[in-house]
């Protein structure tokens, strides 16, 4: 602001100067009179066009709305102080100009109306644009055109005299004239918030639980917020029924997003994945079209062993063990279900069972220095507190509900007459072990005197060595 302004305020100062010290010494002259009068209006124009650019409007207006002031403002500023300057110094140099100029420029101003039509449209309608405030250089907008015409969407990089600049997030740049502005629907996603509401319908079949449906859903949609590329938890998701088929049940699942920095298409991607993910393993089906019947659906009961043991073998600790063993343990185990904030594990406690998640999402959380930390986020299909059941090792992180779920409760009196009648069933759940302890280390890297799979081997005859003091020694 100081840079700007200091060339006038330093030429009016030389000009004072310069004036005292003729009229002091020479005296009163007649051309240098109008020289100083040329010189003091041109340099009071600048001074003033620089005061308001940088301090009205790059100063006051941009931090009182805390927004770029558009480009085109300042040029309209600037043409009405060149029109000034020229009018004040053609009055100085000749007296009484102002009739016959204006006379002049009326004629002027029809000729070039008519000729120049449409490009005065379209800078009348970039200056309205501005004025009415309808968006603003960074926001992200679409421009629809009439009856259903091609759209265009993107972050406004620039609104100059003709045109508008769109940057598209594929890295184009759309260049759309300001009068199709004025006759187009605009839809600014960056206000009057910066998040936008999306949303994925789903249709599952009508035998379903509708809470059981909707738990699962929200559950799914909580478990990618604040993921990258995911949605925000600004404003909490929500799961309505929008409508009632033959065929099934139809769920709007609704979530909302800062368009000008997440893609849209990333987002409903990564909340579709992860509701096929949830369904899949809570053994929910999408809904199938109606024809003339339909056959009662075959759906994953978590009450049964036969289910049980299922959604048992696609958790990585039982890979390889036979279904037998796994309906075995199926008998054993019981399905908590929890509400969000619920602690299901706290740190620093010694307990004796372990769960795997089947519906909802928790989260990994470690105290330090007396304060939380979240770690990482489970969801379903994963497993948590099998050091504490298998090896007696306390708890080394708390695990707290982040929705509204369930998981099966697997204690140490359900597994231990599993393992102890079946010995190479230790063996291959400390490898099973091992395995998925190592690939969660960060700094797993092998050492230069051992393989992966050596090291993996040593950790596993660890595990089976405490396993075996609780599961043969310590009964």
């Amino acid at each position: 602001m100081l840079r700007a302004t200091a060339a006038p305020v330093l030429g009016l100062c030389l000009l004072a100067l310069l004036d005292y010290w003729i009229r002091s010494s020479v005296g009163r002259m007649m051309y240098w009179d109008r020289a100083a009068s040329l010189a003091c209006i041109l340099l009071s124009i600048s001074l003033a066009h620089q005061l308001i650019c940088s301090v009205a409007l790059d100063f006051l207006l941009a931090k009182a709305t805390g927004r770029q002031v558009p480009k085109i403002l300042k040029h309209l500023i600037g043409i009405a102080a060149v029109v000034a300057a020229i009018l004040l110094s053609a009055n100085v140099l000749y007296s009484g100009v102002y009739t016959s100029l204006l006379a002049l420029s009326s004629v002027i101003a029809v000729v070039i109306g008519l000729a120049l039509r449409p490009i005065i449209l379209d800078i009348f309608s970039g200056l309205s644009a501005n004025l009415d405030a309808a968006f603003h250089i960074g926001d992200w907008i679409e421009i629809s055109g009439r009856n259903g015409g091609v759209s265009y969407t993107g972050w406004v990089e620039e609104i100059n005299w003709r045109t508008t600049h769109l940057k598209t997030r594929s890295g184009n740049l759309i260049i759309c004239p300001n009068s199709t502005l004025s006759i187009s629907v605009i839809t600014n996603f960056s206000s009057p918030s910066r998040l936008s509401r999306y949303d994925i319908r789903v249709e599952l079949p009508p035998e379903i639980d509708l809470e059981r449906a909707r738990r699962i859903l929200l559950a799914a949609v909580q478990a990618t917020l604040d993921v990258e590329n995911g949605p925000s938890s600004e404003k909490a998701p929500d799961v309505l029924i929008t409508e009632l088929k033959a065929s099934g049940v139809e769920y709007w699942i609704r979530f909302w997003l800062d368009p000008a920095s997440q893609s849209q298409d990333f987002a409903q991607d990564l909340v579709s994945r992860s509701v096929l993910r949830h369904l899949q393993f809570a053994g929910i089906p999408l809904a199938e079209k109606v024809i003339l019947h339909r056959d009662k659906r075959a759906l994953l009961d978590m009450a049964t062993p036969a289910s049980r043991a299922e959604v048992l073998g696609r958790a990585a600790l039982f890979n390889g063990v036979q279904t037998s063993v796994l309906e075995r343990l199926a008998e054993r185990i019981s399905l908590h279900s929890f509400t969000m904030g619920d602690n299901l594990i706290v740190q620093g406690t010694q307990d004796n069972e372990m769960y795997l998640l089947v519906e909802g999402a928790v989260d990994v959380i470690v105290t330090v220095e007396d304060k939380d930390v979240i770690i990482t986020r489970l969801q379903v299909g994963q497993y948590f507190g099998e050091m504490s059941l298998l090896t007696g090792e306390p708890r080394t992180a708390t695990i707290r509900a982040a929705t509204d779920g369930a998981a099966y409760r697997i204690d140490r009196d359900a597994v231990a007459p599993v393992l102890e009648s079946d010995p190479p069933l230790m063996d291959l759940i400390s490898r099973n072990l091992a395995e998925r302890n190592l690939s969660r280390q960060a700094k797993a890297a092998a050492s230069q005197d051992e393989t992966p799979g050596e090291k993996c081997e040593g950790f596993a005859s660890v595990l089976l060595g405490k396993m075996m003091g609780i599961f043969r020694g310590g009964r």
